[in-house]
């Protein structure tokens, strides 16, 4: 919410998207275990079933006319999707991807670089700022400016929250 609040967005839709986007991961409830909680590399037949869970936190998000749902399922099926067109479930690129999900996509890469997982340990800040940096063409690059330009304040909020 903060680098959607630092672009300007209005309140409203900057409380929508801090609601929606604890959701993007919703679809890894159809995603087995042995998948999850591999603490090894996985195998391609095992990451295409992960990229699955975009598509499956999708379907349950989409039934519904409430704008948060909306959000939610824009985040869910795109969070995934690189500003430069090589993420998936799509291979969506640049504007066509939700800004939402622009969004909510460098917050994800930022949070998992920085959270201990079970096939490695967490990152130092500084070191997941720097591959964040190497990997920025993933990012829209007006969305990781923002990023970048507000890092203090997102080191902040994340020592307030962890």
């Amino acid at each position: 919410a903060a680098i959607a609040n630092a672009l300007g967005w209005s309140s409203d839709m900057v409380e929508l998207l801090r609601l929606a986007a604890p959701m993007h991961d919703v679809g890894k409830i159809g995603v087995p275990d042995q998948i999850l909680l591999k603490t090894g590399t996985l195998t391609p037949e095992e990451f295409t079933i992960m990229q699955r869970h975009t598509l499956i936190g999708a379907n349950i998000l989409e039934r519904s006319d409430i704008p948060l749902m909306h959000m939610a399922h824009d985040v869910a099926l795109c969070h995934h999707e690189r500003w430069d067109g090589t993420g998936y479930p799509h291979k969506q690129a640049g504007d066509a991807i939700p800004e939402s999900a622009r969004i909510v996509a460098i917050a994800d890469v930022y949070d998992a670089l920085l959270t201990d997982r079970v096939y490695r340990p967490a990152f130092s800040e500084p070191e997941a700022f720097t591959m964040m940096v190497a990997s920025k063409g993933h990012f829209d690059p007006r969305i990781f400016t923002c990023m970048c330009d507000i890092h203090d304040d997102l080191r902040a909020i994340r020592r307030r929250v962890v």
